[in-house]
C-alpha cells in the first residue's frame, strides 16, 4: 500500500515544480559550448563584485573576524552591533527610528523573502507583485502554494504604477502583501515619491502589509531621487528589505537587512516569526557580519567608495541606452539605477517568436547570454547587465545587432 502511494507521489515534493520557468535549456547549451572552449559572455549576472573591488576595510575585516577565532554561530537575528550600525544608517538617511529590536539580519534579501512566505502565504493566498519583478519573488509565493497576482508597471511612465489596475486586482482576490522594488530590478527605474505615497494608501485603505526591496538605494545616477518606503508609511504596517550585496558589492557575503519598524500587530507578529526562523537556521555568516558592520561604521571609506563607482555604472548604463536605441530592434528607457537596461525587442521585425528564442538563439550563434523578460514576468523584453567595461558594451551591442540583421524579415515581392 505504501510503496504504491510512494511511486504515485514521486520521490520530489509538488512545491519544486512551483518554482516557476527553468534556465535548463541555456544551461545545456553553455555547457556544450565550453566543451568545444568556446568563450560565453555573461551579461545575467547582477554581481558587481565580479566587475568592482570590493573595499578594502571590508575586506581586512573579515579576514581579522576569521584569525580572530569569530567563526562561531551568532544568535539568530544577527550580531547585536551590525543591527545597532544598520538602525543609525536608517535613521542617517531617512530619518527612520527602528531601533536593533526591529531588525533581523538574514542570509540576503532572498532569505528574508523566504521568511515572509514562510511566516504568511497559506496555500492559495495571494502576494500581489509588480511586474516585471526580481526573479525570485514569485517562487518564494509559490513554494508556499500561494499564488502571485500580477500588476504591469506602465513603461509608458517610465514604469511607474498603474493603481487602477492593482485595484481592479482587488476585486480578483486580496492580497496578503503587495512587494515593490525600488530601485527596480530588471528596468533600473525609481518610483516617484508620489507613487510611494499612492503605494502607502493603497496599503492602508485595503489593510494590505507593505514590503519594499530597496537593495540598490545607493546606486542612484543620472539625477535621479530615491524615497524609501520607510520614510512615507510612518504607522502603516510594512518592511523595508536591504542588505551589503549591491550598495557594499558585497554579494558573496550573504548579508541582508530585513526592517519591520512599527508596532502594529501584524509588524510585532511578524518581527516574532522572522526571529523564530532566524534561530531555526542559527545564523548568517558570522565573519561577514563582523566585515559588513565595519562597512556601515566607515561612513567615510563607503562614501568615497560609492562616489568612485557610481560614475562607471552611469556611463556604461547610458551607452548601452543610446546604442540600443540606434538599432532597428530594440528600445530601452534610461534606467536611473541599479545597473540593468531592459530592452523591447520588435518581433515584427524577426523571425523570431518571443524572448525566450531570442535568448536562446542569441547564446547559440552569438555566445552572448542575457536574460529573457518572461523570467521577469514581462514577456518580449531582454535584461542586460550595465557592469562590463565600455570595449565589452560596444562588442555585445554590435553583435546583438548583427543577430538581429540576420534574422530580419524579408519582404519578397512578385
Amino acid at each position: 500500500m505504501f510503496l504504491f502511494l510512494w511511486d504515485k507521489m514521486g520521490f520530489l515534493s509538488n512545491r519544486i515544480f512551483n518554482m516557476g520557468d527553468s534556465e535548463g535549456e541555456e544551461v545545456s547549451i553553455i555547457r556544450e559550448l565550453e566543451k568545444r572552449n568556446t568563450k560565453v559572455t555573461k551579461l545575467v549576472m547582477g554581481d558587481p563584485s565580479r566587475y568592482f573591488e570590493i573595499q578594502k576595510n571590508i575586506k581586512d575585516a573579515y579576514n581579522k573576524a576569521v584569525n580572530s577565532g569569530k567563526t562561531f554561530y551568532l544568535d539568530g537575528p544577527g550580531l547585536p552591533e551590525l543591527r545597532d550600525e544598520v538602525s543609525n544608517r536608517y535613521l542617517k538617511l531617512y530619518g527612520i527610528e527602528a531601533g536593533k529590536d526591529k531588525i533581523i539580519i538574514t542570509q540576503g534579501v532572498i532569505e528574508a523573502l523566504q521568511f515572509l512566505n514562510y511566516s504568511i502565504i497559506y496555500k492559495n493566498d495571494n502576494a500581489l507583485l509588480l511586474a516585471p519583478f526580481f526573479t525570485g519573488y514569485a517562487p518564494c509565493v509559490t513554494l508556499q502554494e500561494g499564488r502571485p497576482l500580477i500588476s504591469n508597471l506602465k513603461e509608458s511612465d517610465k514604469w511607474e504604477i498603474d493603481i487602477e489596475d492593482m485595484e481592479r486586482l482587488l476585486r480578483i482576490s486580496k492580497p496578503k502583501y503587495l512587494l515593490i522594488t525600488t530601485p527596480n530590478n530588471p528596468t533600473g527605474s525609481i518610483l516617484s515619491k508620489k507613487s510611494m505615497e499612492k503605494i502607502v494608501e493603497f496599503g492602508k485603505n485595503h489593510d494590505i502589509f507593505l514590503v519594499s526591496d530597496e537593495i540598490y538605494d545607493e546606486i542612484i545616477y543620472n539625477g535621479a531621487k530615491f524615497t524609501s518606503l520607510s520614510k512615507v508609511a510612518t504607522g502603516v504596517p510594512h518592511m523595508i528589505l536591504n542588505g551589503a550585496s549591491k550598495n557594499y558589492m558585497a554579494t558573496g557575503f550573504r548579508i541582508g537587512f530585513s526592517i519591520i519598524p512599527e508596532e502594529d500587530k501584524k509588524s510585532k507578529e511578524l518581527r516574532d516569526s522572522f526571529v523564530k526562523l532566524s534561530y531555526s537556521r542559527l545564523s548568517a555568516n558570522t565573519p561577514s557580519q563582523y566585515a559588513i558592520l565595519e562597512g556601515l561604521r566607515n561612513k567615510k571609506s563607503h562614501e568615497k567608495f560609492i562616489k568612485g563607482i557610481l560614475p562607471k555604472i552611469q556611463t556604461r548604463s547610458n551607452l548601452i541606452t543610446n546604442l540600443i536605441n540606434k538599432t532597428e530592434y530594440l528600445t530601452a528607457i534610461r534606467p536611473v539605477g541599479a545597473f540593468y537596461v531592459f530592452a523591447k525587442i520588435d518581433f515584427t521585425k524577426l523571425d523570431i517568436k518571443d524572448d525566450k528564442e531570442f535568448v536562446e538563439k542569441l547564446l547559440k550563434e552569438e555566445h552572448i547570454q542575457i536574460t529573457k523578460g518572461s523570467s521577469f514576468g514581462f514577456p518580449g523584453y531582454v535584461r542586460i547587465v550595465s557592469l562590463p567595461e565600455e570595449k565589452i558594451i560596444y562588442d555585445v551591442i554590435r553583435k546583438i545587432d548583427e543577430f538581429c540583421n540576420r534574422h530580419k524579415i524579408t519582404t519578397r515581392t512578385i
